[in-house]
């Protein structure tokens, strides 16, 4: 394996690839190709995925015949279907940002993302987002303009995803590729103690924690979220 690999990352719920933006001027040692799932651009008005094994097979087949230099890295719902989709043969390494291996969803967000997505949108955008941040307004103002980008069908259609999705264990424990999983201190969403636990269902993965910062970590710090990409691929991944 040579050192320059192919990061094709998949975003969370609700959400296009627009919302990696921010890690591609750190990544430009490796090849960044953020992807947005079907039926999230609402300019390509293709059918929504329903679930995890839809969207996994789905970036499999994306993938299918790349060199074998891609790390697959998702985060949130994302992190759900690059788990579910790492067996695929060019992916060498993976990357779990703001994840678990069951990640539920509160019955009436579901039911407001189905009836009222702008208001479950609203929601998450506070939640996602450490308070504490220096920039907490211009975060929250950036990560709302992304997400209000996406078809509004998108969000309930995926937090259903998420909340169905039960397999987290069994994949966890396939898993025979370098992984990182990436925590963030103050994620309410997936929270760090959450993350550790798939680290330790992962055999021999790396596990690394982002202080002050919440569940949006490629918003709120895509510094240092770059940063534990680039260490854990030239560590891992560049012998």
């Amino acid at each position: 394996m040579g050192t320059r690999k192919t990061i094709i990352a998949i975003h969370g719920a609700g959400m296009t690839a627009g919302v990696w933006g921010g890690l591609a001027p750190h990544l430009l040692d490796h090849s960044f190709r953020p992807l947005t799932l079907p039926g999230h651009d609402p300019k390509t008005g293709t059918a929504l995925l329903q679930d995890i094994s839809a969207m996994a097979a789905w970036v499999k087949e994306k993938i299918a015949g790349h060199p074998q230099d891609v790390v697959l890295v998702g985060h949130s719902m994302g992190a759900l279907v690059a788990l579910a989709a790492a067996e695929a043969p060019s992916v060498v390494g993976i990357g779990l940002l703001g994840a678990a291996l069951k990640m539920p969803v509160h019955p009436d967000l579901l039911k407001s993302a189905k009836e009222t997505p702008n208001d479950a949108i609203g929601l998450i955008i506070k939640w996602s987002v450490n308070p504490a941040h220096p920039q907490v307004g211009a975060v929250r103002t950036v990560l709302g303009s992304l997400m209000h980008a996406a078809n509004p069908a998108a969000v309930g259609c995926d937090l259903a995803a998420c909340d169905n999705f039960f397999d987290g264990a069994m994949y966890a424990g396939a898993v025979q590729k370098p992984t990182l999983v990436l925590s963030a201190e103050q994620d309410k969403m997936a929270k760090a103690v959450e993350g550790e636990a798939l680290s330790k269902a992962i055999a021999g993965s790396d596990y690394k924690t982002l202080k002050d910062c919440g569940h949006m970590m490629m918003v709120e710090k895509p510094i240092d979220t770059a940063q534990a990409l680039r260490d854990f691929i030239s560590a891992r991944l560049s012998q």
